[in-house]
């Protein structure tokens, strides 16, 4: 009788043990796939990383060379504007002499 279940259970206990380590097989093998997934989601991540570092550098390059263009175009104005308003000026000035010299021509003859 005890035979009888002595053999039973070191039978179960064997399939069990079998199971068990099957079971640990695949829960290794579940967490190694885990782990190439995240490895896998850490080497995009610090690519997307790298990359957005690249095009903020270039776009913060982009801008300071858009601000110095700016500012030599607001020198060009300035100047332009010096240069136009002294034309104005000196035109302003000849006109009056141009008038003043038809005025005598007319004056004198």
């Amino acid at each position: 009788m005890l035979r009888r279940f002595i053999y039973p259970l070191a039978l179960w206990l064997s399939w069990a043990g079998m199971a068990s380590a099957q079971t640990v097989d695949e829960q290794l093998l579940a967490a190694q796939m885990a782990y190439q997934q995240a490895n896998s989601q850490l080497t995009q991540a610090n690519a997307r990383l790298e990359q957005a570092r690249q095009a903020k550098t270039l776009a913060e390059q982009r801008l300071a060379d858009a601000q110095m263009a700016l500012q030599r175009t607001d020198e060009e104005l300035t100047a332009a504007t010096s240069g136009q308003a002294a034309a104005s000026q000196s035109m302003d000035t000849v006109a009056k002499g141009l008038d003043e010299a038809w005025k005598r021509k007319e004056g004198g003859q």
